[in-house]
């Protein structure tokens, strides 16, 4: 049956009276099936919207209610839930539930929502200091150069990154910290500054540009850890000769044909032995390759 006030549809089923198997005291038990109102809801834009009929059991003396809102690129649904039944005392409550559904795309993918961070910059956000400015531009300038300097595996990582936001934020790091790059802390920035622009140095520039370094972080890194990986293989090969040259203590080598390099496979050695353990463990002895400087050691 139309309702010609409000223009809903009211399809209401009558009450059903069964009696049970068995009455002891003359009760009667009564179901009553759900009354449903489906109303057009109106959209975002042409106020074209959707019926659909609700086939559910609720509580007698309730009414449910569903709308279908439909957005203006027919892309979004809103659908809201009415429900209105009586309490034990007789008063009307209404309970409202909303639920946002998204319409899969024709290619059957779910549409993407907002875009995940900040959108990329396309030129560098300046500050009205021209000392600052200067630091910003050179940094950009360099971190720029990374996407001429990396692998093709790291190409697509490199061209999503952000050189002018990254330059910002390093620049704005240092500042809040440091203050004025002319200040006392200018030997801090001029280390950080030529690290970055050093030509042989492309994996620190990467490293930074790629998020691996946060820029609070750059700040309290050594020279050491911000070397490039083939400076820091070179000064770890000379720690590890000054650390085997300390063991020797200055020794006096002696030659011998008895051990054979295993680099070269020739027998022109030298050797030194030194106790370097406990009395009751045998010395440590230090080989030495003429040949080829080969170094090992064994006990």
């Amino acid at each position: 049956m139309k309702n010609n006030k409000n223009g809903t549809v009211d399809n209401e089923d009558s009450v059903k009276a069964e009696p049970t198997g068995a009455e002891t005291d003359g009760s009667r038990k009564f179901q009553r099936t759900t009354s449903v109102k489906v109303e057009q809801g109106p959209s975002t834009d042409n106020g074209n919207g959707k019926l659909k009929r609700i086939n559910s059991t609720v509580a007698p003396n309730s009414e449910k209610l569903m709308k279908l809102r439909t957005s203006s690129n027919g892309k979004r649904i809103e659908r809201v839930d009415v429900q209105t039944s009586k309490n034990a005392a007789g008063e009307c409550v209404q309970n409202e539930k909303r639920i946002k559904e998204e319409k899969p795309s024709s290619d059957g993918r779910k549409l993407l929502s907002d875009p995940i961070g900040p959108p990329k910059l396309t030129s560098l956000v300046y500050c009205k200091d021209s000392v600052r400015d200067k630091i910003r531009e050179l940094l950009s300038e360099a971190l720029c150069k990374v996407s001429s300097e990396v692998d093709d595996d790291l190409r697509d990582q490199v061209s999503a990154s952000d050189p002018y936001r990254v330059a910002v934020l390093v620049e704005t790091a240092m500042f809040e910290k440091w203050g004025k790059s002319t200040g006392t802390q200018k030997m801090k920035y001029r280390s950080i500054m030529f690290n970055i622009k050093d030509p042989k140095n492309p994996d620190f520039r990467r490293k930074v540009l790629l998020g691996q370094f946060e820029p609070r972080a750059i700040l309290e890194l050594t020279p050491e850890e911000m070397a490039s990986d083939s400076r820091q293989m070179q000064n770890e090969k000379i720690k590890q000769k000054a650390l085997f040259e300390c063991e020797r203590g200055g020794a006096p080598p002696a030659s011998t044909d008895q051990f054979t390099c295993g680099r070269c496979k020739k027998k022109e050695t030298t050797y030194y032995q030194l106790q370097t353990r406990s009395a009751d463990e045998p010395m440590t002895t230090f080989v030495t390759c003429v040949n080829c400087n080969n170094r090992w050691k064994f006990c």
